[in-house]
């Protein structure tokens, strides 16, 4: 696990604790404005009563005269509660009809939105507000049903309530120490999650690491196995994967592609599995129907990797090393760079290393004589530019590791091999 990754993570984490406290703000701030509404829109309520019990029984234009100085008593008298007082009264008839107003200095702006907004009478007996912020003041317009003593419906309220400017930075306090209190928690939470993720990540990671391990184990296993039982020798497939990877090194291929080239160069003959053993170990030169019957192991080996997602990336050395530059090669007769590139490269390890090792069959050639021998091939068998750079560089490869049987290929393909199927 890199410090890239710690950083990532530390991020992300904080990002959540500041989208996590945003939400939380926003939502303290909504709450604490809705209780501030609904004590407000009691108290009209309130009010509201309180005026019934001071108006003249029903409410009438008749009785304009006699309402309105209670109007203005009225808003006088109550300017002393602690949330705010009302700058605005009007009282409707129950036809919706205005009786009687009363009112102070209003801001331009709110006297505006009173003016052109739209009053929603209350029809069910539930009282109606609308919220109006300006400059940094909260005022409230809000409509509740006026009643008799009898409980008969007597007309409507309308006041304009400004909410107390130390009501206002109540709030924002309130709201400020509650964001506050949620950014230390989720703080404090993420600083207790981060080590718990990190211990989490490393096992998790670690259990990957094992799992791989045991993939590419079971791999070279399986490919010594075939490789074995084919030329009696298990080192074989080490050596050809260095090879290959020497090369695709020195020709910097992608490392996507280099995991891939190592896999099929452990499994490019694991469909001889399904080759019988008197065509796979005949001594002598097979004839066509056996050599038909050979050709199907690459068949039987992409068949075999088709069965893995994991191995699929496998398929361009499993289905393409026996591909020859100028087509004349199987299964496919592929010409040129058609052939995939990984096949081509481990075409040119396979061949070096059977020409310079030891088989029941045949003495080992040194490695200059088989770069001689392969040099024939060069532009036929073999793609031209990649031979060249292979024959320029092979024999360092060789003096490590060429022809041995001992596990020197092996170690130096799993220091080698490894990390890159554990890069980031």
């Amino acid at each position: 696990m890199n410090k890239s990754l710690y950083r990532r993570l530390a991020l992300r984490l904080a990002l959540g604790a500041l989208l996590v406290s945003l939400l939380a703000g926003g939502a303290t701030f909504y709450f604490e404005s809705e209780r501030v509404d609904e004590t407000i829109v009691a108290f009209a309520t309130q009010e509201a009563a309180a005026f019934s019990e001071m108006s003249p029984g029903l409410l009438s234009l008749e009785k304009k005269a006699q309402i309105e100085p209670l109007l203005q008593s009225f808003l006088a008298n109550h300017q002393s509660h602690h949330l705010g007082h009302f700058l605005m009264a009007e009282v409707y008839d129950t036809d919706h009809q205005e009786i009687a107003q009363a009112s102070e200095t209003l801001p331009g702006p709110v006297e505006k939105r009173v003016d052109t907004g739209i009053h929603r009478f209350p029809l069910d007996g539930t009282p109606w507000y609308s919220k109006i912020i300006y400059q940094k003041r909260i005022y409230l317009q809000v409509l509740v049903p006026m009643s008799t003593a009898g409980g008969k419906p007597a007309g409507i309220f309308e006041g304009l309530y400004m909410v107390a400017p130390e009501e206002v930075q109540g709030i924002t306090d309130r709201v400020t120490a509650t964001a506050l209190m949620v950014v230390l928690v989720v703080v404090l939470t993420t600083l207790v999650l981060y080590p718990i993720i990190i211990h989490l990540h490393r096992e998790q990671e670690q259990l990957s690491q094992d799992l791989l391990i045991a993939n590419l184990d079971t791999l070279a296993v399986l490919g010594s196995a075939i490789a074995k039982r084919d030329s009696d020798t298990h080192a074989h497939n080490f050596r050809v994967c260095l090879y290959a990877l020497g090369l695709a090194e020195r020709i910097h291929l992608p490392a996507d592609a280099i995991r891939e080239l190592i896999k099929g160069s452990w499994l490019h003959d694991v469909g001889k599995i399904g080759i019988p053993d008197g065509i796979l170990l005949k001594p002598g030169k097979l004839t066509e129907e056996e050599f038909k019957v050979m050709k199907t192991h690459v068949n039987h080996g992409l068949d075999i990797l088709g069965e893995f997602a994991w191995l699929k990336g496998a398929a361009d050395v499993v289905g393409g090393h026996h591909e020859k530059w100028d087509g004349s090669g199987y299964p496919k007769g592929l010409i040129g760079e058609a052939i995939p590139i990984n096949a081509r490269i481990f075409a040119l390890a396979d061949v070096f290393d059977a020409l310079t090792s030891r088989r029941p069959y045949k003495d080992p050639f040194t490695p200059e004589d088989s770069l001689e021998i392969m040099a024939k091939g060069r532009g036929s068998h073999f793609d031209p530019t990649l031979f060249d750079l292979f024959a320029a560089s092979v024999m360092k490869d060789y003096q490590l590791f060429g022809g041995r049987e001992d596990d020197t290929a092996r170690d130096l393909l799993m220091r080698r091999g490894h990390p890159y199927f554990f890069m980031a």
